[in-house]
C-alpha cells in the first residue's frame, strides 16, 4: 500500500495536470502550482494522435477537429498521404487541462519541488525549463483565412536545409496553426515560417508565438520524481508532448499505487523504446546533408512514418522494417521493407485503408524568403 496521503504537483499541463487527475480519483489529496497565469499557454501544435485512446478518452468538447487525413511534402512535391480514417486530433488543450484540473486546488505560484515541505510526496512537472536535454525551437503563427482540405487533414512540409519539419494544422473554420521547428536558430525558423505563410496566400496572423521544447529523450529521475517534458518524455523528431507525458504519468501513477518500479511501468507503455526510434532516425538525419535528408524522408515507406509518428513502434516492427530504412537512404532496401506488415500501423486492425477524399495539392514548395517575420515574445514556457 502506499505510504503518503498528501501529494504536490509542481506545473499544470498535461503531465502534471493528468497525473493529478489519477491521484485524486484515487483517493489521494492533490495539490498542483502553476508558475503562470494561464493554463496551454506554451506554444503547441495541439496534436495527438490516435493512439492515445489506448488510455484515454479525449472529452469530446476539447477536440477541435479529428484528423482524417494528411499529406507530406518533401521539396515541393507530395511524397506521403493518406486518406479517409481517423489519424488523431487537434484539441483545446486549454479545455483539455481544465477537464483534468476540476475540482483539484491549483495554487497560481512558482515553487520549487526540491524546497517544498508540507507533502508526503512531490512531483516534479514544471516542463523544459527544467529540462536538462537537448532542447529544439519552435515558432508558430495563429493565422486565419486558410483552407486545410475540408478542414480535417494537416500538412507537413519536411525540412532538408535543417532538421525539422514545418506544419499547418486546421483549428476550425478557417483558422491553422502555421509552424516550423526543429534544431535550427530562431532566425532561420523566422525565415521558414515567412515563407510558408507566403505560400499559403499571406493569410491574416493573429499572433507569432515560439519557445523550446525537450529533444533530447529520456533523462534520469531526480530527487523528486519526474513526469513529462521535465522528465524528457517528448517524441524528438515529431516533438509531440501531449500523449507522452500523460504516459509517464500513467507509469508513474502505477509505480505508486503498487510499489512496481517506475522504469519498469513506464517500459511498458511502449514510451522509451518510441523515444529511441526518433533519436535514431534524429541521429541519422543530423548526419546527413540536405539531400540525403530529402532522400531518406522519400523513402521512407508510408507505414513506417505513420507507425513511428503514431508512438506505435515495437521491436518486432523495429527488425522488419526500421532497421532496413535506417541503414540506407537510397530506396531499394526501403522498398523491401514497404512490403512487410507492419505490426503496428496508424490503423486500427482489420480494417481496410480507405481512401477518401482528398483535398487539391498546393501548388509548390514555400519558397525561401529573407528574414524579416516579426514575432512577440512567447507567452509561456
Amino acid at each position: 500500500m502506499p505510504s503518503f496521503d498528501r501529494v504536490a504537483v509542481v506545473g499544470a499541463g498535461p503531465a502534471g495536470a493528468f497525473l493529478s487527475r489519477l491521484l485524486s480519483d484515487a483517493g489521494f489529496e492533490v495539490e498542483v502550482f502553476e508558475v503562470l497565469p494561464r493554463l496551454a499557454v506554451k506554444p503547441c501544435g495541439w496534436a495527438t494522435p490516435y493512439t492515445i485512446e489506448s488510455f484515454f478518452k479525449v472529452p469530446e468538447d476539447a477536440v477541435l477537429c479529428e484528423v482524417r487525413g494528411y499529406r507530406v511534402y518533401v521539396e515541393g512535391r507530395v511524397e506521403k498521404e493518406g486518406w479517409g480514417r481517423k489519424y488523431g486530433y487537434i484539441i483545446d488543450k486549454e479545455k483539455l487541462l481544465e477537464h483534468l484540473l476540476e475540482g483539484i486546488t491549483l495554487r497560481r505560484r512558482g515553487v520549487d519541488p526540491a524546497r517544498l515541505e508540507g507533502y508526503d510526496l512531490v512531483v516534479d512537472a514544471r516542463g523544459h525549463v527544467a529540462y536538462s536535454g537537448v532542447k529544439a525551437r519552435a515558432l508558430q503563427a495563429i493565422a486565419r483565412g486558410v483552407s486545410v482540405g475540408d478542414g480535417d487533414s494537416i500538412e507537413i512540409f519536411f525540412e532538408s536545409e535543417f532538421v525539422g519539419y514545418s506544419w499547418v494544422f486546421p483549428l476550425g473554420g478557417s483558422r491553422v496553426k502555421v509552424g516550423v521547428g526543429g534544431l535550427a536558430e530562431f532566425d532561420v525558423l523566422r525565415a521558414r515560417l515567412h515563407s510558408l505563410l507566403r505560400v499559403l496566400g499571406r493569410p491574416q496572423v493573429e499572433r507569432v508565438e515560439g519557445g523550446l521544447l525537450a529533444s533530447g529523450g529520456l533523462v534520469p529521475q531526480g530527487s523528486a520524481p519526474r513526469v513529462g517534458e521535465v522528465l524528457g518524455a517528448v517524441m524528438p523528431l515529431s516533438g509531440e508532448g501531449i500523449r507522452p507525458g500523460m504516459l509517464s504519468s500513467l507509469a508513474l501513477f502505477r509505480s505508486l499505487t503498487t510499489g512496481s518500479k517506475f522504469a519498469r511501468e513506464l517500459e511498458k507503455t511502449g514510451l522509451p523504446l518510441n523515444i529511441r526510434v526518433q533519436l535514431a532516425v534524429l541521429r541519422r538525419l543530423k548526419s546527413l546533408p540536405p539531400k540525403g535528408r530529402a532522400e531518406l524522408f522519400r523513402s521512407a515507406p508510408v507505414e513506417i512514418l505513420e507507425c513511428v509518428t503514431a508512438g506505435c513502434v515495437t521491436s518486432a516492427f523495429i527488425v522488419k522494417a526500421m532497421a532496413r530504412w535506417l541503414s540506407s537512404s537510397r530506396g531499394s532496401a526501403c522498398q523491401r521493407a514497404q512490403s512487410l506488415k507492419a505490426s503496428c500501423v496508424m490503423q486500427p486492425p482489420g480494417r481496410r485503408r480507405s481512401r477518401g477524399r482528398k483535398p487539391p495539392r498546393r501548388p509548390e514548395a514555400p519558397p525561401r524568403a529573407p528574414r524579416g517575420v516579426r514575432s512577440r515574445a512567447p507567452e509561456g514556457s
